[in-house]
């Protein structure tokens, strides 16, 4: 397994072979990538296509983690500090939503099996050609 000084010494040479703009603009597409392969996920079909999807979504997180490293590199930032400001800021929030009744109204009212639809929230029916009853 590589050390953390090889990783480094290998995403600063990629910094510096291809420019910090095409660094940058090479994480936004492993980003994006990312991004479609997870709404993938929520399409895949039981069985071999599920095993397919979830491996491509891992490999696009290793992508990403490594854009996010070298942004990190061309930035010379940490995002320690941010990082651990932010999972406080959310701790305070699933502490103040398991204390509320706001998840259980939640999950009374909104039953992510259900799909919307004007019919189903307001019990009208659209007239022929779509057009609402005025």
């Amino acid at each position: 397994m590589m050390d953390e000084r090889e990783r480094r010494d290998i995403m600063l040479r990629a910094i510096h072979r291809y420019g910090e703009a095409a660094q940058i603009d090479m994480a936004v597409e492993e980003m994006a990538e990312l991004t479609k392969a997870l709404c993938k996920v929520k399409r895949a079909t039981p069985g071999a296509t599920t095993t397919e999807v979830i491996a491509n979504v891992i490999e696009e997180i290793a992508d990403v983690q490594i854009m996010l490293d070298q942004l990190r590199l061309i930035f010379a930032r940490s995002t320690d500090e941010v990082e651990e400001d932010k999972l406080r800021r959310l701790l305070g929030r699933l502490n103040s939503y398991a204390e509320s009744n706001l998840h259980e109204w939640l999950n009374r009212v909104h039953d992510p099996q259900k799909v919307w639809s004007r019919t189903a929230v307001t019990g009208t029916q659209p007239r022929e050609g779509g057009a609402p009853d005025e």
